[in-house]
C-alpha cells in the first residue's frame, strides 16, 4: 500500500498484483512517475483503448456579483490494464509526464459508484 501526504491530503492506494501482460506506462509498476496535481473527477468515455476522458467539474467565482458559475474540464486520462472501471465511475487521477498527444494524466484509484446491479 502506498500513501502519498501531497497537499496534506493521504490517498491510500491497494496497489492490484501484477499480471503476465506488460505496460510501461503503468503507475504502479511501469515506468511513468506520479508528479503535479491530484484530481478526482467522474468517468465520461470509455470508448479508447487503454484510456478514458475524466469529467472535473469546479467553481469560477464572479467576483462583480459575489456568485460562483460551474464550470467542467474533460480530461484525457491512461487506465492501466490492472485497473477497470465504466462510465459514472468516481475515480483518482494524477498528474504525469506527456504520454502522447493528449494523455498527461493516470488514473490511479477507481471509486465505485452506487449503482443498480439488478438492472442491466
Amino acid at each position: 500500500m502506498v500513501v502519498s501526504n501531497r497537499w496534506n491530503e493521504k490517498i491510500k492506494l491497494n496497489i492490484p498484483p501484477r499480471t503476465n501482460s506488460i505496460d510501461n506506462k503503468c503507475p504502479f509498476y511501469g515506468k511513468v512517475a506520479l508528479r503535479g496535481r491530484i484530481i478526482k473527477g467522474t468517468v465520461f468515455k470509455t470508448k479508447m483503448n487503454r484510456s478514458v476522458v475524466v469529467k472535473i467539474e469546479y467553481l469560477k467565482p464572479v467576483v462583480k456579483y459575489h456568485r460562483f458559475i460551474k464550470r467542467h474540464k474533460n480530461i484525457s486520462c491512461h487506465i492501466s490494464n490492472l485497473l477497470s472501471c465504466r462510465v459514472g465511475d468516481k475515480v483518482i487521477i494524477s498528474e504525469c509526464r506527456p504520454l502522447s498527444k493528449t494523455i498527461r494524466f493516470v488514473v490511479i484509484k477507481v471509486l465505485r459508484s452506487k449503482r443498480n446491479f439488478n438492472k442491466q
